[in-house]
């Protein structure tokens, strides 16, 4: 059988893609699991190499050939057994016009707030009860509904912390914050500079403290180094050693999810002082692209999303109460670095931050409800 997941940004392919597609080869070894990427303004450039290398995709159909596809040419494979589609994300539109053009059921993982084309789909995969309430209250059927838990979860795969700890040769004992910039080239460009001054006064305070920073397979390390005071950073490390640390300080997103779920609490920083660096969405991307109209449109946007927003980080979002410390807006590093100085003194609050995050993002387990139903539909 084929199984066809579609997918487009950093965060998906690694949140998302990757724990369904380990669990199709798992439970079905001789499904055929294709990855089309589609169209996205956040991408990072290196979605088609990351999803060759893993080993539970067959086959990756990039963002430009799937573009030409639907225009009318031909892809290098030809679908013609029995198959399923699974939007994990993008825009919906492009998993309607695939899953018509292959003549696949279509399903659909939904973890943000919209949703289109809803006869298109067979069913719906959501998180928890809140994103049930959420959908049904935007016209999708309850019967087309089902809570699968948070694929999220299912992602984690990291050391345990005394193997990390050994790994990067650090002290058992000594305080360490991870730092995650982001795997795009436009956050490096925003966000690293933010957590070096950041890192220099958490080093001013607490001098005995370790700074890791935690490198995305879409960053090459080279664009990191290339970066000044990089130095400042004691180790460079891959994102399953992010357990090493005791506090981590990143950005809105996916990020926010996966550290969650592993129980690391976390300071989110979103900075807004440089709006016109952070692509929109939908045809406000396109609007916004327009010479002059960048600063003002984007400034614009960005003063009232912070204005009405009561949440970015996902387990805030996802409990309704502030589990974790936004700091948004103009960011002041040194404020930023004071507030992890004071919960790395603060085991108490760690600690329960920990175990908070790891309730409200729930347990593991959905990447198998999702895979046993699609599976199911393949084969019937």
């Amino acid at each position: 059988m084929d199984i066809i997941l579609i997918a487009n940004s950093p965060g998906e392919l690694s949140a998302l893609v990757a724990p369904v597609a380990r669990k199709i080869k798992e439970t079905v070894p001789n499904a055929s699991v294709y990855l089309f990427l589609t169209p996205c303004q956040y991408v990072s450039g290196k979605e088609t190499e990351f999803g060759k290398k893993n080993p539970d995709i067959d086959q990756v159909i990039s963002a430009a050939d799937y573009r030409r596809w639907v225009l009318g040419g031909k892809l290098p494979h030809i679908f013609d057994n029995k198959g399923v589609c699974l939007y994990l994300g993008g825009d919906l539109l492009h998993a309607t016009l695939i899953a018509k053009k292959l003549k696949y059921p279509l399903y659909a993982y939904l973890s943000g707030k919209f949703v289109n084309w809803i006869g298109a789909f067979k069913k719906f995969f959501v998180p928890d009860l809140n994103a049930f309430n959420h959908f049904q209250n935007k016209g999708v059927p309850a019967e087309k509904l089902t809570i699968s838990g948070d694929l999220m979860v299912d992602s984690v795969r990291s050391l345990p912390r005394g193997e990390s700890r050994a790994k990067w040769k650090l002290d058992p004992n000594e305080p360490v914050v991870a730092f995650l910039p982001g795997s795009r080239k436009w956050e490096i460009e925003h966000v690293f500079p933010l957590y070096v001054k950041t890192g220099k006064f958490l080093k001013q305070a607490m001098p005995e403290a370790r700074l890791m920073l935690i490198v995305s397979p879409f960053i090459s390390m080279e664009e990191l180094m290339a970066q000044k005071d990089h130095q400042v950073f004691d180790v460079y490390c891959s994102q399953d050693s992010v357990t090493a640390a005791d506090l981590a300080v990143t950005i809105p997103g996916t990020n926010t999810a996966i550290l969650a779920a592993q129980g690391m609490p976390m300071i989110v920083v979103f900075p807004l002082d440089k709006p016109e660096a952070i692509p929109l969405e939908g045809i406000m991307h396109y609007i916004s692209s327009v010479p002059g109209l960048n600063f003002i449109i984007k400034r614009t946007i960005a003063w009232y999303a912070n204005k009405t927003t009561r949440f970015f980080a996902l387990p805030n979002i996802k409990s309704g109460q502030p589990v974790v410390e936004e700091i948004r807006g103009k960011i002041d590093t040194r404020k930023v670095a004071e507030r992890a100085a004071g919960l790395l003194r603060n085991r108490e609050k760690l600690e329960w931050e920990a175990i908070a995050l790891k309730n409200v993002m729930g347990p593991p387990g959905a990447a198998g409800l999702i895979v046993k139903e699609i599976t199911h539909e393949a084969v019937s």
